[in-house]
């Protein structure tokens, strides 16, 4: 029927144009085209057609598109259901929601203000002790060849004594005017602890130019510097911030509550317990018990260290330091606030606790 009409007259009689497989209609073929005029009548036409499906009607007639859209679902003669073809996918760059978003390069943040405040948890990280520690470089140990950070670690050097002509192993870097000075010769790297200065052996820090001579003296002589060093550190703290770097026994609860307590400085235990506290604690020469002292306090939910200042410096350093600070004779125990300022002291009584071994 559709052969005998004009291509005008065919194309007005056009009402509906459906794809349906073979299986569908039963015929054997490719594809089969099913086109119905307004008078109901049918027609079908098997064989492949192109890849753009035109669906026409009776008004207008629609160009090619990318895409088949979407239909209805119509029930055919014989009750089965119409299979409509999914749409083709879009590419990327063809997808509009897809491709705008990176079609464009993304803004530059602007570059920070001179005096900008840092992030909390920079400004925090600045301030931690322990961080600072773990940061500095790695060195290799003389003695069993370990590589850890430069913290825990002292280093000796080689100086020619100007009398005698011999060579001799100092520390170096113990005192603040050290850090200035320039490397004189390559140095060896010992533990930071009296133990080990005390077994260090000569042929360890023997360099190129011979066996060197050892103080009898040493593992003494690096503590009392380096409790030298902590009285220089806190002589800085109380010139920087004087009582705003430290509360007294008595707010150290209730301040550790606005503010960071970084460790508590304590003037209880004498210097005479410095063995059995690294040990075992306080042995009652009575009753045979040991009664452990604190070395950490939870302040807030927060652990603290306890550092014990006659143990770990001596009466005279820790003397020194209590007269300094301006502190009464009842006041046992001293909270540090964590500061920039308090950051060197903090460091040093953790250099000085591993040197004494207190634990």
């Amino acid at each position: 029927m559709l052969k005998e009409m004009s291509g005008g007259e065919r194309e007005k009689q056009l009402k509906e144009l459906r794809v349906m497989p073979r299986g569908e209609c039963g015929v054997k073929g490719d594809v089969v085209v099913t086109i119905t005029t307004a008078d109901g009548g049918s027609e079908g036409l098997r064989g492949s057609l192109p890849y753009f499906i035109i669906r026409t009607s009776s008004s207008e007639t629609s160009p090619p598109a990318d895409t088949l859209p979407a239909t209805s679902a119509t029930t055919p003669n014989n009750g089965k259901k119409t299979y409509i073809p999914r749409n083709l996918p879009l590419s990327p760059i063809e997808d509009p929601t897809k491709y705008i978003k990176y079609s464009k390069a993304h803004p530059k943040s602007g570059w920070p203000l001179k005096n900008a405040p840092l992030p909390d948890p920079e400004l925090r990280l600045i301030k931690n002790p322990y961080a600072h520690m773990l940061a500095q470089p790695i060195r290799q140990e003389a003695e069993y060849h370990c590589r850890i950070p430069r913290a825990f670690l002292i280093r000796f050097k080689q100086l020619v004594h100007p009398e005698t002509g011999e060579t001799w192993v100092v520390p170096d870097g113990l005192r603040q005017t050290d850090d200035q000075r320039g490397r004189v010769q390559k140095g060896k790297w010992v533990l930071g602890n009296i133990n080990m200065m005390r077994l260090l052996k000569v042929k360890r820090l023997a360099g190129a130019n011979g066996k060197p001579v050892l103080p009898g003296d040493l593992a003494e002589s690096v503590r009392d510097l380096m409790r030298k060093r902590v009285f220089d550190e806190a002589f800085d703290v109380k010139q920087r911030g004087g009582d705003k770097c430290f509360v007294r026994g008595e707010a150290i609860e209730e301040v550790g509550g606005v503010v960071e307590i970084g460790c508590v400085l304590d003037w209880e235990l004498e210097e005479g317990a410095e063995g059995v506290i690294a040990d075992t604690g306080e042995v009652d020469e009575v009753s045979g018990k040991v009664q452990r002292k604190e070395i950490l306090v939870r302040i807030n939910g927060r652990l603290c260290p306890v550092h014990h200042m006659r143990v770990m410096l001596g009466e005279e350093v820790a003397g020194k330091i209590k007269e300094l600070w301006e502190l009464d004779e009842g006041v046992t125990r001293v909270g540090l606030l964590r500061r920039e300022g308090t950051l060197q002291l903090e460091i040093w009584l953790m250099k000085m606790r591993a040197y004494m071994g207190i634990w």
